[in-house]
């Protein structure tokens, strides 16, 4: 039973080893790269439209403060101008001071705004230029990684093949459990027990574990997860 699963993982070893060459070409890693950042553009426009609408308003909000302390300034001109007592025009001009100094303050949240407003625009611009070439970055990348890809194609499919064809020789249980572990990124998945340790991962056995690889059974590492059997 044992030798039709690692004949199993000796024709496996093949297809893992065009897999692993694909999955660390630089074409592939290149390409996925550039789909990330493409997958992450919506996102980061979002943030910039609710910078944007906030500063708008915000904007918004501070001339409609600056207009209505323009009017109340020029009621207190006109006050000033019509007003005989001393007292009375020094209060209106302390006063005026007092909204002029309001209208300064505003003013410079104003222009901080604006040039808030300018970064948000050069960021767009910026993103717009690193999505284009992202964009050609991710069509590029993903047709070479494709040639690569096509280039191993009828390797591929005849070691599937293969595969299909051992698989037929090794019981359907332990198949299953391997096919788990192989989708899990785990490879090689079987091992021999040498001197009563774990082939892969060096972890002692029990007693009860090394009497059922002596009676024939396979079972599996308690640490590591690997199929293990008595050679």
């Amino acid at each position: 039973m044992i030798k039709d699963l690692l004949n199993y993982q000796q024709a496996d070893a093949k297809l893992r080893k065009i897999e692993v060459e694909l999955s660390s070409s630089t074409a592939r890693k290149k390409a996925a790269s550039a789909r990330v950042y493409i997958e992450g553009v919506n996102e980061n426009v979002n943030k910039l439209d609710d910078k944007a609408g906030h500063l708008a308003q915000e904007s918004q909000n501070i001339a409609d403060q600056c207009k209505n302390l323009s009017e109340q300034l020029s009621e207190l001109e006109r006050a000033i101008a019509g007003a005989d007592d001393v007292n009375q025009i020094n209060f209106y001009i302390k006063k005026a001071e007092d909204l002029i100094a309001q209208i300064k303050s505003l003013s410079a949240s104003l222009n901080k705004n604006g040039d808030e407003s300018q970064k948000v625009v050069k960021e767009y611009s910026t993103i717009k230029a690193q999505t284009k070439n992202a964009q050609a970055q991710y069509a590029e990348s993903k047709e070479e990684y494709d040639k690569l890809k096509a280039s191993f194609k009828q390797e591929m499919d005849d070691i599937n093949k293969e595969l299909e064809s051992l698989k037929k020789s090794v019981d359907a249980t332990l198949m299953e459990k391997y096919q788990k572990k192989r989708a899990n990124k785990i490879f090689p998945i079987v091992y021999p027990v040498t001197s009563g340790v774990c082939g892969y991962c060096r972890m002692e056995l029990s007693m009860l574990e090394l009497n059922k690889l002596k009676n024939g059974e396979i079972i599996e590492c308690d640490q590591c997860g690997s199929i293990l059997y008595q050679e």
